[in-house]
């Protein structure tokens, strides 16, 4: 049969199909029909028309009905079985050396903080402060040294103590990416807290009340940071030591591998804050009872994290090569705007636009904190060490993020709120102008001024609740309203600069083009690298990053403190505009793909030249 022949045979039940597909309500059965003719004609197509446009048309159809179907079956029971039965222990002895190495600087560190407290005997108020120290002693005082896991509820303690601690364990795996140093310092820095913490029990005579009762939950809590050390340094491995693969590709293998490590940990670390919780309240427990408790969690940490590997190589019972067979390839190739793509690979897009145009990202980045820096510092009417306030919220990794709340305007700095705008619109400007360069000439819309301003109104109209969000509720739930909400605005600035000037055609377009699924995934991916990098802020390698350079401040009266508040002010500003740049590139990629699932242009293009090519005895001509 000829192609056109065919595709004039079966064109009116794609089209059915294709409708019943933006219906909101689908009979699963006739789905399940659907997907069996479609394949049949896919079947068909790829035997006779393997190079043809309507093999590809089909192969994107059979998608979306299996999608539909199995919407609610993307991972399979079996799949996570296998992560904790094998992959995982795979991973672990892979990476031994680095839990060895994670472990012996912990141990390292941790006589740093028992030797420094026998020197010092003020050591502790150094490292554990003035308030905790004081209060541990009028509880030892009271003859009740644990009560400080006594003034609160178990539920409410178990959950600031699980959210402190899993923060904790992904700053000390994250961090890996500077090359495994950062991981390092953070390593240092427990090891000699704890040893401090611990050595302050036994120079008051309750050494064996304070290991009973602190152990019940710190035998798997620190074993969990000690993991999550070797997390760290497997990720950073692979910039150091990317052996026959390309760096960049080391990297990718490796930072896999230790973010998996540290997936691994997070039930541990959960147990562990439901034990200091729930358990560790109990001193009056006989000590046998929670000497066998804390031997019977140090049992099961050692049993599945070092004896399990070992025993799983040494027997040769992994699966064979799973590891590196999801490298992807280097990509060299130009982005493709005319297919239907995986959140994953808009991802990867926006970051492959970063690289090729570095004046867009690194420098447009830096020029415009420079100017932001300049007009908020250069018009305040006070010092700048009080022009922007970083709040230290206690127990809250991301204090720092109230204080970027004050970037969009506060009573110091005049017309902020405008600079910002100026600068916001630059950044989208610059975002939209690099997708640009990657599209065909054919295709590239014609630059207008009033284009640009146009499609900079849906992002601005976040701007005042981002930022009452950082500044008055909290950080982390200013973030969470960017998650939500970014991901529609700059796919409607996307479909106002690409497609239709009219602001309410566009908005309306985009409601019909949105997948709420792929559209979060981008925002919570956006919103997660954000806040580990701000995490960088928050952690003590930039308190010694700042302390490093300090050496270059002036001995003045107030210098350091405007030093501290401009260096940290202009590295939130980089973080903040990356946030911006990366959110509306992904927006612009999105639209792309949107596009293609609900129009399939590309696709339809290419089927109308079907019959209209020249053809060779009645054949058309690949």
């Amino acid at each position: 049969m000829k192609e056109t022949k065919f595709i004039e045979q079966n064109q009116e039940k794609w089209s059915d199909i294709e409708k019943m597909l933006r219906e909101d309500r689908r009979d699963p059965d006739k789905l399940n029909d659907l997907f069996i003719q479609i394949t049949d004609d896919l079947s068909y197509a790829h035997t006779f028309y393997p190079n043809r446009s309507v093999r590809v048309f089909l192969n994107v159809l059979a998608q979306q009905i299996f999608h539909n179907i199995y919407r609610g079956r993307r991972f399979p029971a079996e799949r996570l079985r296998l992560f904790w039965t094998d992959e995982l222990p795979r991973i672990m002895w892979e990476g031994r050396k680095a839990l060895f190495l994670s472990f012996a600087l912990f141990i390292f560190s941790f006589g740093i903080g028992v030797v420094s407290s026998r020197i010092n005997p003020d050591f502790a108020r150094i490292v554990l402060g003035d308030n905790y120290v004081d209060m541990t002693l009028a509880n030892i005082k009271s003859g009740n040294p644990m009560a400080v896991y006594k003034d609160s509820g178990p539920l409410g303690a178990t959950a600031g103590i699980t959210a402190n601690n899993l923060f904790v364990a992904l700053r000390t795996a994250i961090f890996g990416v500077l090359a495994s140093i950062g991981t390092v310092f953070i390593m240092l820095h427990n090891g000699i807290m704890v040893g401090a913490f611990q050595y302050f029990f036994i120079e008051h005579g309750v050494f064996w009340e304070s290991f009973l009762s602190i152990w019940i939950h710190g035998t798997l809590e620190i074993s969990a940071i000690i993991i999550a050390g070797a997390a760290g340094l497997v990720a950073g491995s692979g910039l150091l030591f990317p052996g026959t693969y390309r760096r960049t590709q080391a990297f990718q293998i490796t930072m896999r591998r230790g973010l998996k490590i540290f997936i691994g940990i997070v039930p541990i670390i959960i147990l562990a804050g439901f034990f200091e919780g729930f358990l560790t309240r109990y001193a009056d427990t006989p000590g046998f009872i929670r000497a066998a408790f804390i031997f019977t969690s140090l049992f099961f940490v050692l049993w599945y994290f070092v004896w399990l590997p070992w025993h799983k190589a040494r027997t040769e019972s992994f699966r064979p090569g799973f590891l590196d067979r999801e490298l992807p390839p280097t990509r060299e190739q130009a982005i493709d705007f005319s297919s239907i793509k995986t959140v994953g690979e808009i991802f990867s897009d926006g970051f492959t636009t970063l690289v090729r145009h570095p004046r867009t990202t690194v420098l447009g980045l830096f020029a415009t904190t420079a100017a932001f820096a300049a007009w908020a510092f250069g018009s305040s009417q006070k010092s700048a060490a009080q022009t922007f306030r970083f709040p230290d919220i206690p127990y809250w990794p991301f204090d720092i993020l109230s204080g970027v709340g004050n970037f969009f305007g506060n009573e110091v700095t005049p017309g902020l709120y405008f600079f910002q705008i100026i600068l916001l619109t630059g950044v989208t400007v610059a975002a939209f102008r690099a997708l640009e360069q990657e599209i065909n000439t054919a295709q590239r819309p014609v630059f207008q001024p009033r284009r640009v301003l146009l499609s900079v109104l849906p992002l601005l109209l976040l701007m005042p609740g981002f930022a009452l969000g950082l500044e008055y509720l909290s950080g982390f739930i200013g973030v969470l309203v960017s998650w939500a909400v970014f991901p529609f605005l700059s796919l409607w600035a996307a479909v106002i600069y690409f497609e239709t000037l009219n602001p309410f055609t566009a908005l309306a377009r985009t409601r019909r083009l949105i997948g709420w699924g792929p559209a979060m995934g981008l925002g919570l991916l956006a919103g997660i690298l954000n806040l580990l990098f701000f995490m960088f802020l928050e952690s003590p390698i930039w308190d010694m990053t700042l302390e490093l350079f300090s050496f270059f401040v002036p001995p003045a009266e107030g210098a350091v403190a405007a030093y501290n508040t401009i260096a940290t002010t202009c590295a939130a500003g980089v973080l903040m505009y990356f946030f911006f740049l990366l959110t509306v590139l992904c927006g612009g990629l999105q639209y792309f793909s949107f596009r293609e699932v609900s129009d399939a242009a590309s696709l339809r293009e290419e089927l109308d030249l079907v019959g209209q090519t020249r053809k060779i005895r009645g054949l058309a001509r690949e």
